[in-house]
Formats: structure tokens, C-alpha cells, sequence
């Protein structure tokens, strides 16, 4: 039952993101209000409002057709609208940005709660149009139904309007990186809050050591961990009487075969499925839960910007400030991850190192970037700013330094002006 449990929780993390998911629901939402106004109609409601408050009921058989017609054809003008914009902003942000940025954008509730209104007034009018069969003998015009149809519809062009201002603003690349900033932040902080949680710094805590003969587990399919279930995971450890290291980093793309835990003690089939289910693996990354991926982002969107076709030194000058600020606060983070209990270390889960993380990010900027310099510039006052922090371990001055050279080494071989290689020269005293 909680593997049952745990399988549908899968699913359905894997459909909300998609771009159908709330548009569908809401659609389904429409269908059924529009019957339950049926089964209303039919019990007589238009015909007790008709005689109680008959400014709330349209009963002229022809306006109501015509009304409902014009309705029917205004949203899906709209709806068309609407995903072509969607599709237009996907195209503009690949090509402008990165690709990375589109399953965001895609998974953004607001715009598929709105595709979701359009869709749920249409197969609402839809419905009431087809339910308008009048008799000679009795009264058969669903008038309130069609009274609730333009309210639909006022719905919808209120909706309509803020999509218009959402959409125009969600390409800006202030608020893209706003929002991707906010975002691993927010997963930062909370690694960090796991980590003083777990007591990790505590020197006497009972850690586990690995060995070459602990027992591997391989991934069954191909694809990113998307996000791993620690509390489940932590339960069947216990249970089993083992201790766990969780091999791959999220940002690693895993292929099927490749062991994806270490586990202490041998695990029998049914028993290490279980373990293997609280993996839930997919071919995109997730944001939310993989803050390395935010970086990468924020740094590719830096790069692109300094590409000839577009050439916006600003925008990459505000992503180095937003890499800075993020980098900061990956300096009060350990390069380990524990899960514990009662103080004993019983799962590793292996993260990428702060070494490796601000490698992958000046890398590409020495590449594209060393030719300019004033982002040159730019990325050694973040390295300087960096080193001035109290929170900052030994080992990661080595690496802030080691890469401020190296930033240094690079910008010497493509500056040839006087002037910008004695600003070269102020600075490398800084990093010896």
C-alpha cells in the first residue's frame, strides 16, 4: 500500500509540471459545473429566478443562441491568442537565454490556470448552448445557465489581461533571474538549516565509514534525480539495519545500470526496489530541488548575453552580482550531506563540492568573457568579495584564489592594452 502510495505521489510530481496538467482539470471542472446547471435547469431554477428576479434571466430563445454562439468563438479567439503567446515566449527565451529556462516557464501555474479558464468557459458554453431545446409545451431555455456564461466570459477577459502583463513580464531577464535566484536560495537556506538540524559539525557524531565492500545498486532507467524521499529513505534504513551513500549528484545525468546507492548490509530484491523507489528519476532537472542548477542558468544566460548576436555586457554584469550573492551563501554550506539519527550518521548523500560548483561557473566566463575587462573585473571584486566573508573555510579561500588566478592567467593572453593588464597586475596581489 505505501509503495502504491508513494507511486501515485511519483506520478502525479511528474504531471504537475507539465503544461496540459491544470488547464486539463480545470477543463474537466467546467464540464461538470455545466452539467450540474443542467440537472438545475431541469429541476426548474430559471423558471423560479424568472419569476423571482427576472433581470437575472434571458429568456429570448434567439439572443440566447446568439449570445452563447458569439461567446463560444470570443474564447476560443482567446485561447488561441493566448498559446500562441505561450509559444512565442518558449521560442524568444531559448533563443535569448538558455534552453534550460523553458520547463520553468512551462510549469508556471498562473498561465495554465488561466489556459484552464478559457478552456473551462468554452465547454461550459458549449454545453448550454446544446442543452437550449424549448417546446411548445413547456419552458426549456436555460436562461440563468446563460447568464453564468458571460460570467465566464467576464472572467476569462480579466484573466486574459493579466496574462498579457504576466507573460511580458515573465520573459524579462530581470525577473528570470529574479526568480531563479529566489529559488536557489530558498533551497540553499533550507540545505543549510538540514545541515544545523543534523548537528553535522558536531565532532561527536558517530559517522560510518565507506568501503570497497559495501554493496552497490544500480538506477533502473536513465535520467536526472529529480528528488530524493530522506524521510522514507531514512525509515528503511533503520528498519533494515544498514547504513546508505547515495552516489550521484543531482545534476548528474545517470544512465540505466550505473549504481545509484551503496548500501552496508545486502539488501534482497524486493527490499532494495523499495530503497530504489524513493528515487524518483526524470529526464529534466528541477530547479526546486537541485540549487547547482541555478548556477548553470544564471551563468549560461551571463554567456549568452556576451555573444556578438546579442551583446549586453549589463545583463551578464547583473548576473555575476546575483552569482555572488549566491555563492556567499553557499560559503555557510559544507560540502557533505548527512542524514542523521540519534547521532549516528546513517545515509550520505553526495552533493557537488564548492570546488567543483565555482569551477562549472568561471569556467565558461574565462572561455567567452576574458577578452572584456571589465567582466574581468567584475569577477574578481566577486572574488575578492568572497574571501572577505567570516563564514569562509580554509580549503574554499584555496579555491576562491586558485580561480581568481586562473581568471587573471586567461585575461592576460587576450588583453593587449597597457592600461588594462597594470589592472591585472593590482589585482593579483590580492590572491597570492
Amino acid at each position: 500500500m505505501k509503495q502504491l502510495i508513494h507511486r501515485i505521489s511519483q506520478t502525479f510530481w511528474r504531471i504537475e509540471n507539465k503544461i496540459a496538467f491544470y488547464p486539463s482539470l480545470m477543463a474537466i471542472s467546467g464540464i461538470l459545473f455545466a452539467l450540474m446547471m443542467v440537472y438545475l435547469e431541469q429541476l426548474g431554477v430559471s423558471v423560479y429566478l424568472q419569476k423571482a428576479v427576472p433581470w437575472l434571466v434571458i429568456n429570448d430563445l434567439e439572443t440566447a443562441r446568439t449570445l452563447l454562439s458569439t461567446l463560444i468563438a470570443g474564447l476560443i479567439s482567446i485561447l488561441v491568442f493566448s498559446f500562441s503567446m505561450v509559444m512565442i515566449i518558449l521560442n524568444q527565451a531559448a533563443s535569448n537565454f538558455s534552453p534550460r529556462l523553458l520547463p520553468g516557464l512551462i510549469s508556471n501555474k498562473k498561465h495554465q490556470s488561466i489556459l484552464g479558464i478559457h478552456l473551462a468557459g468554452i465547454f461550459y458554453c458549449i454545453i448550454t448552448l446544446i442543452t437550449i431545446e424549448p417546446t411548445q409545451s413547456g419552458y426549456q431555455l436555460p436562461g440563468f445557465s446563460v447568464l453564468l456564461a458571460i460570467l465566464f466570459v467576464t472572467v476569462s477577459l480579466g484573466s486574459f489581461i493579466y496574462f498579457i502583463h504576466s507573460i511580458s513580464q515573465s520573459i524579462q531577464v530581470d525577473y528570470i533571474l529574479k526568480t531563479t535566484f529566489n529559488n536557489a536560495k530558498k533551497r540553499i537556506e533550507h540545505l543549510i538549516q538540514l545541515e544545523q538540524d543534523n548537528e553535522i559539525a558536531d565532532a561527536g557524531l558517530s559517522r560510518f565509514d565507506k568501503s570497497s565492500d559495501w554493496h552497490d545498486y544500480y538506477v533502473p532507467q536513465s535520467g536526472y534525480i529529480q528528488t530524493i524521499n530522506t524521510t522514507r529513505l531514512l525509515k528503511l534504513a533503520q528498519q533494515h539495519e544498514t547504513h546508505i551513500q547515495v552516489i550521484p549528484t543531482k545534476n548528474t545525468f545517470l544512465l540505466a545500470g550505473l549504481p545509484i546507492f551503496k548500501s552496508e548490509t545486502e539488501l534482497d530484491e524486493d527490499v532494495a526496489k523499495e530503497f530504489l523507489n524513493q528515487f524518483l528519476i526524470d529526464n529534466s532537472e528541477s530547479l526546486s530541488e537541485n540549487y547547482s542548477l541555478a548556477f548553470q542558468l544564471i551563468t549560461e544566460i551571463a554567456i549568452k548575453a556576451m555573444s556578438p548576436g546579442i551583446n549586453d555586457p549589463g545583463t551578464a554584469l547583473t548576473c555575476i552580482d546575483y552569482l555572488t550573492e549566491l555563492l556567499t551563501l553557499r560559503l555557510k554550506k559544507s560540502d557533505e550531506l548527512y542524514l542523521v539519527q540519534d547521532q549516528q550518521v546513517v545515509i550520505e548523500i553526495n552533493i557537488i563540492h564548492f570546488e567543483k560548483l565555482l569551477y562549472v561557473i568561471l569556467a565558461p566566463f574565462r572561455a567567452y568573457c576574458s577578452h572584456d575587462i571589465v567582466i574581468v573585473s567584475k569577477l574578481l571584486r566577486m572574488c575578492e568579495y568572497l574571501l572577505l566573508q567570516d563564514c569562509i573555510k580554509d580549503d574554499y579561500k584555496k579555491t576562491i584564489k586558485k580561480q581568481a588566478n586562473e581568471i587573471i592567467k586567461d585575461a592576460r593572453e587576450k588583453l593587449q592594452n597597457a592600461l588594462d593588464l597594470d589592472v591585472l597586475d593590482t589585482r593579483l596581489s590580492q590572491f597570492e
